[in-house]
């Protein structure tokens, strides 16, 4: 098999960078997913908000400008919820969540988005070729030759979107980081009205989900790609958390709770590039938590860099983890 461009990895990163390369007229490109149908992963597992406002001034850019993309409902549903970031501002949170507690910056303009309805528009007319795992892959006359298991396919980029195994297809020290979600029954009292609550200073957000609550306490618990085993005692942790922080909405039940990865460089900022040992692999990769909200920006941005042929640096450039690595193999 061949194709001008190989994607590995059919998760929103991916698939945003190919929606847009056929944007810009780019052909013959093929996702290759080594799961049964796209977005099992991070894409699938997360708490689909739209939230703009992050701390880093690099990641604000992409994720205002995913944000405006997303609240037009153009790409999937879009419901405007607002958020309240406690510890930015001087909102009173009661007065938008009841019996909510703290003092916040009002978002307006957050929300909760469809995340399976994002990952089909950006895939449709793509050629997605699923069960099909990367196992290796070695440079090439002129590109680079890809051993999956579906057999070898030949192309002049390999563009690394694997998600949570993005530092082993790539090369790069990338970590995994499980994350747990806890949603609890049908609750009378919760409207589906009410905004997202997070806690920027204490690490806790939550927000009405199917009639109930959803929740988070925010842990990071380093993984191998594709370990979601739930460690209880996070739900313990919530439950203190919760007691402490809001105490009004504490002694919850829990009806589910399940894990997801998300995918970190060391700084914590995202890696968007060509790779400096390879000019034929391009990465797309450790997007943290920020996932839902950049990802239009961030295939915008591979996309643009991939067809201007751009090597210069950029703040989210992978020469960075390459020559940090390599300097410390020098140092061992």
């Amino acid at each position: 098999m061949k194709a001008n461009i190989v994607i590995a990895g059919a998760g929103l990163a991916g698939a945003s960078t190919a929606y847009h390369l056929r944007q810009k007229g780019v052909n013959d490109i093929l996702v290759i997913e080594k799961e049964t149908t796209p977005g099992q992963h991070s894409s699938g597992l997360n708490a689909a908000m739209v939230r703009e406002k992050v701390a880093d001034s690099n990641v604000q850019v992409l994720t205002s400008r995913g944000a405006n993309a997303l609240r037009t409902g153009q790409f999937c549903e879009f419901r405007k919820t607002g958020s309240l970031l406690v510890g930015w501002g001087n909102e009173d949170v009661s007065k938008r969540f009841p019996g909510a507690m703290g003092k916040a910056l009002w978002c307006p303009e957050d929300g909760v988005v469809d995340t399976a309805g994002l990952l089909q528009t950006f895939l449709r007319e793509q050629e997605v070729l699923c069960d099909c795992e990367l196992l290796q892959w070695t440079p090439v006359d002129g590109g680079i030759a890809i051993q999956t298991s579906k057999g070898t396919i030949t192309t002049g980029l390999l563009v690394n979107a694997a998600g949570p195994w993005a530092g082993t297809v790539g090369d790069l020290p990338l970590t995994p980081m499980n994350r747990h979600l806890f949603q609890t029954p049908q609750m009378p009292e919760i409207s589906t009205g009410w905004p997202i609550v997070w806690d920027v200073v204490n690490n806790l957000y939550f927000r009405p989900d199917n009639g109930g609550l959803l929740m988070c306490v925010c842990d990071q618990q380093a993984r191998t790609p594709g370990d979601y085993r739930v460690n209880h005692n996070v739900q313990i942790q919530l439950a203190e958390t919760m007691s402490r922080l809001q105490p009004q909405l504490s002694n919850l039940a829990i009806k589910n709770c399940w894990t997801g990865q998300r995918t970190f460089a060391q700084d914590e900022n995202f890696v968007i590039g060509f790779d400096p040992r390879n000019i034929h692999v391009f990465h797309v990769a450790g997007l943290g938590g920020h996932g839902v909200t950049s990802s239009y920006a961030v295939g915008q941005l591979a996309a643009s860099l991939i067809t201007q042929r751009q090597v210069e640096p950029n703040p989210f450039d992978p020469a960075r983890l390459v020559t940090a690595a390599e300097n410390k193999r020098t140092a061992v």
